[in-house]
């Protein structure tokens, strides 16, 4: 026998197994990547953000379960159970719901109802359930830190099979497994077989006919369209088809449609631009599916876009920037303040406000403001062409706002009863922002208003919580800024505006009423200048005399943030107006409780008591 074959021969198979050894533990980091990237993904049947990524020495248990699968519903009290003895943050409890037609508030009750402590979210394609394995329904997995799955299968004994429980059922099978991998053991038994129901069936992917372009008629064509602001049209299949991925990870990531507003947190808004995570899974699950066009008989009616007016009658007076204002072809973005004059020859009530931008490819968002002190008009007189600039609003004292604009946004109708003060003979100040589009554009946008047609009771005014005292250190990252406001009278709040510049982060704003309990308002964990907004309450909320409004921020004033004016050398950064100034604002747009202007002698003095208290503070 020759010697140096059978070495070779055993060499060679050696390296073979030690190739396949390094490409299984290859394949199974390829795997927990996956998971932990999928775990992150997780969102409740709000759209909230879960916490579903294991921490470090934790895990995440993953429960896969359906709604109408009696053993699922019937371990419920175990998993309570279980997750006493092991809380969060330790263990992350996940139910993953995979009923393919329950309704995000179908889910919601579902859980009320069985009192489940453990987070949810749905899988109604069943595409996190292929991808880990899971095969009926209830089935537990427990993820440790590094992603890899230590336990699959049955949650406890109790029923030996479907309808058959079991006379003497024992401890469990997840309990012990959890157990050992928060000790950093090994699981003895880390396969159980797991008793319920089946899997339902996969169903046919969407297709662009029948799911995917209702979804993008519905939230993306507004800009997404010839001739609007978005960079690409989706008004036909192709245009969609080349784009499948793109716009699944967009929608995935909730970047786009743009709304910056943390989903769960705080009141519902009106005019909620996210996407429902039917939608998301609808345009993630097509593209997998390699976007399948379907049966053109299955489009929907077209949707008719206005050209004109959009808001119920029109306008009652429309004005506009009073000339064809030229952006150029290149450099930096354009914040200008136009003043427009009104002539009003009396005091008005607004109650419907809506913005035409002449050429959207180039406006980015307006904002409107009134001014009856004159102020704007000599900053306007002051700089040679039409409007003068301004970046972080009209840089004067305004008596009210005109509410605003940005892509996809409705005309801003207020409730029965409520008014904005528009004086007689006031200027409305406009501030457009412009971006130039790479090559020469012109704009000429409009705004239209609709009087109050029924008496006004109240007015809109807007106060909140500021900052001035703001002091951003160079070469800090995460800077907190806190502000507050305590209200000085009985108001109902409508409306919340966080506002920062570019080195902002983040922002969170809440109320703690007078006797102690607290709300969230708004949460905004990606601050963007550029995408400002005014959020509308669905309801108006109470809030009593010395309830505090507060605010806490994040800001970057590092070399690493891009959006940093100063980024090539950071500085010290305080409260200003300019670009490289910041500012801490959460804006709350209030009325009067009980206020009634229709009765004689009545005062709209809000106004005047906001002003008296920002005198006081300053003292």
């Amino acid at each position: 026998m020759d010697v140096r074959s059978t070495w070779r021969t055993g060499w060679f198979s050696t390296l073979a197994m030690l190739l396949a050894a390094t490409a299984a533990t290859a394949r199974g980091d390829d795997r927990a990547a996956d998971l932990l990237e999928r775990l992150g993904r997780l969102r409740a049947p709000d759209g909230a953000v879960l916490d579903a990524a294991p921490q470090p020495g934790g895990a995440t248990v993953l429960i896969f379960y359906s709604t109408e699968c009696p053993i699922a519903n019937a371990v419920n009290p175990t998993l309570n159970a279980l997750y006493n003895e092991f809380p969060p943050p330790k263990v992350r409890w996940i139910g993953v719901c995979v009923d393919p037609d329950l309704s995000d508030a179908d889910l919601a009750a579902h859980a009320k109802e069985y009192d489940l402590k453990l987070a949810i979210s749905a899988d109604r394609r069943g595409r996190l359930a292929r991808a880990i394995g899971a095969t009926v329904t209830p089935e537990a997995f427990v993820v440790d830190d590094r992603g890899r799955v230590r336990y699959q299968g049955r949650i406890d004994d109790q029923f030996a099979g479907r309808g058959v429980r079991n006379a003497n059922p024992g401890q469990g099978d997840l309990k012990p497994a959890l157990a050992a991998v928060l000790a950093g053991e090994e699981v003895k038994a880390p396969f159980q077989k797991a008793v319920g129901c089946p899997l339902p069936e996969p169903s046919a992917p969407p297709t662009y006919a029948k799911d995917v372009a209702p979804v993008l008629q519905n939230n993306c064509r507004e800009c997404h369209r010839k001739g609007q602001l978005g960079p690409f049209a989706l008004d036909t299949y192709e245009q969609a088809r080349k784009r499948a991925g793109d716009l699944a990870a967009v929608a995935e990531e909730r970047t786009m449609p743009p709304w910056k507003a943390a989903p769960g947190v705080g009141p519902k808004f009106r005019h909620d631009r996210s996407l429902s995570s039917t939608d998301v899974e609808t345009l993630v699950a097509w593209a997998e599916a390699g976007a399948p066009e379907g049966d053109p008989k299955d489009l929907p009616a077209p949707r008719d876009f206005p050209e004109e007016w959009s808001m119920e009658g029109g306008p009652d007076l429309v004005l506009d920037i009073g000339t064809d204002f030229a952006i150029p072809e290149s450099g930096d973005d354009l914040y200008r303040c136009f003043v427009l004059a009104t002539a009003l020859p009396e005091d008005v009530y607004i109650a419907g406000v809506e913005y035409r931008p002449g050429n959207p490819r180039v406006v980015h968002h307006v904002l409107g403001y009134v001014d009856d002190s004159g102020e704007a008009r000599k900053k306007d007189a002051a700089e040679a062409g039409p409007g003068y600039t301004c970046f972080s609003g009209p840089s004067v004292e305004v008596r009210g706002d005109l509410g605003g604009w940005a892509p996809g946004a409705a005309p801003s109708i207020l409730a029965d009863g409520v008014g904005r003060s528009l004086p007689r003979k006031a200027d409305v100040v406009v501030q457009v922002h412009y971006h130039p589009s790479g090559k020469p554009e012109v704009d000429r946008t409009r705004i239209g208003l609709k009087l109050a047609r029924k008496p006004v009771k109240q007015t809109l005014h807007w106060n909140g919580a500021f900052n001035f005292d703001l002091d951003l250190s160079p070469g800090e990252s995460n800077i907190e800024v806190r502000a507050e406001w305590t209200v000085p009278v009985d108001v109902e709040a409508w409306a919340v505006a966080p506002h920062m510049h570019r080195l902002g982060k983040d922002m969170a704003m809440s109320v703690t009423f007078p006797d102690g309990r607290s709300r969230d308002l708004i949460r905004i964990d990606d601050w963007d200048f550029n995408w400002q907004s005014q959020y509308y309450f669905k309801e108006p909320i109470d809030l009593p005399k010395g309830s505090i409004v507060r605010a806490v921020a994040h800001f970057d004033n590092s070399a690493s943030n891009p959006r940093n004016p100063n980024r090539d050398a950071p500085r010290r950064v305080r409260w200003g107006e300019a670009t490289t100034d910041e500012m801490c604002i959460g804006f709350i747009a209030v009325t009067k409780k009980g206020q009634d202007l229709t009765l004689p002698g009545e005062k709209d003095d809000l106004r005047e008591i906001f002003a008296d208290q920002r005198d006081r503070r300053k003292k």
